[in-house]
């Protein structure tokens, strides 16, 4: 199945979101049975009642008052239908014209201006048969009218970069070139990153030879690491945990989402029973976890990505939304996992094999490009010992924060602008 997908009104994500689109459910065209209004003084709602789904378009122009034209991809009209019909509320007459090779135009003309306010397709349910396209109108001038009228994008994978895009910055006159220490000084954007300082509180973690706990040189990591960012005054800090408490694995992607993060970094000591295995090594979510994030995310009624509220959207294209969210944040997760192994080799020893893919819980939000960092193995007498060292700490967290610099330098980079949505385990 195919789908277009378009925005209304400059906004997404929103429950007045209108959007033009229908899944064709096959090649059989379907056929309309009524046009019908509901008039109410400065509002006309305008219902096509269908007994079948075939794909529309949305378009119009500036003849006369305005005119809306509804373009169906397989749609059987009669003959009566291709006269004009006088209209009710702001529409004062439309009719039908063929489309080759088996679609129809539906031509409405204005009485009075108005702006298209919601566009949605009901589909049969509760004891109704038929499947219903909705168009709500509003009185507005006509240069309103063309403003609301449907942005066509050629697929969904535009939707995505059209909702994570930048926005374009004004047109002014350019000041004298600053220099580079300028230009960091002077970012225009502080990026979000959330640290997220593993275990704590009734949960310590893994635990050394020497007594060390995970929860303890975790934090001290990202107190270190938050330290450091805060410096550059590039970015926006955001601690999952400061001290010694206990926060629930499941909900610290969720505090992540609700941060807008722009970049999560979890912070973590290994552990394995063959004390001679040494080295750091940085995760990034699995395609099992993909699946997962998914699931949670409906589950617990947050299905939200990139600032899209998918519970807008028909399911079908809802899931595919939510796989392009996927792709787009486990490809920014990858590159920057990339980035910060090679700053980190420089520092550190590492884990053969560096760069692992897993399902873990803190990984799963599907609009927010994430890493878990285990620094050290702290079951490890030298790892241990480089965990508790403030040197080893220092120099460590400056590695980190030079791959964050490096990933959002990268001048191909787009804003993750992340919205609240479900997390996973």
């Amino acid at each position: 199945m195919t789908a277009k997908i378009f925005k209304i009104g400059g906004f997404w994500g929103l429950r007045a979101l209108a959007v033009g689109y229908c899944l064709l459910a096959g090649a059989e065209a379907a056929e309309l049975l009524e046009v019908r209004f509901g008039p109410g003084g400065e509002t006309t709602r305008i219902v096509f009642d269908l007994d079948g789904a075939t794909e529309y378009t949305i378009s119009g122009d500036e003849t006369g008052a305005g005119r809306l034209l509804v373009d169906f991809a397989a749609l059987a009209v009669s003959a009566g239908d291709r006269n004009f019909k006088p209209g009710k509320g702001h529409i004062l007459r439309f009719g039908f014209a063929a489309a080759q090779p088996s679609g129809a135009r539906a031509v409405l003309e204005f009485r009075r201006s108005a702006k298209i306010d919601k566009v949605f397709m009901l589909e049969p349910g509760g004891g109704v048969a038929k499947h219903r396209l909705v168009i709500d109108l509003q009185s507005a001038d006509k240069s309103e009218f063309l403003a609301s009228l449907p942005q066509r994008y050629p697929d969904l994978a535009a939707v995505i970069e059209k909702a994570t895009a930048e926005p374009a910055l004004p047109n002014l006159v350019a000041p004298p070139s600053p220099t580079q220490k300028e230009v960091k000084a002077l970012s225009a954007d502080r990026r979000i990153v959330v640290i997220d300082a593993g275990h704590g509180g009734a949960d310590p973690g893994a635990q050394g030879q020497s007594g060390t706990f995970e929860k303890t040189v975790t934090l001290a990591a990202a107190l270190s690491l938050a330290e450091t960012l805060k410096k550059s005054g590039r970015y926006e800090v955001v601690l999952i945990r400061d001290d010694d408490s206990t926060i629930k694995v499941e909900t610290r992607d969720t505090h992540a989402r609700k941060a807008n993060a722009d970049l999560f970094i979890s912070l973590h000591a290994n552990a394995i029973d063959e004390q001679a295995v040494r080295g750091a090594s940085v995760y990034t979510l699995s395609e099992k976890g993909s699946a997962r994030s998914a699931t949670l995310a409906k589950a617990e009624g947050e299905f939200h990505a990139y600032g899209l509220d998918l519970e807008e959207w028909d399911h079908d294209v809802a899931d595919i939304l939510l796989d392009k969210a996927q792709d787009k944040t486990i490809t920014a997760s990858s590159n920057f996992a990339k980035g910060l192994i090679d700053k980190l080799s420089r520092k550190t020893p590492m884990l053969n094999r560096s760069h692992r893919e897993a399902d873990l819980r803190v990984l799963l939000a599907p609009d927010v490009p994430a890493v878990l960092l285990e620094m050290a193995f702290i079951s490890n007498a030298k790892d241990e010992a480089n965990l508790n060292s403030p040197a080893w700490r220092k120099r460590t967290m400056e590695a980190v924060a030079e791959a964050i610099d490096a990933y959002f330098d990268d001048p191909g980079l787009q804003r993750q602008a992340a919205n609240r949505a479900g997390g996973a385990q």
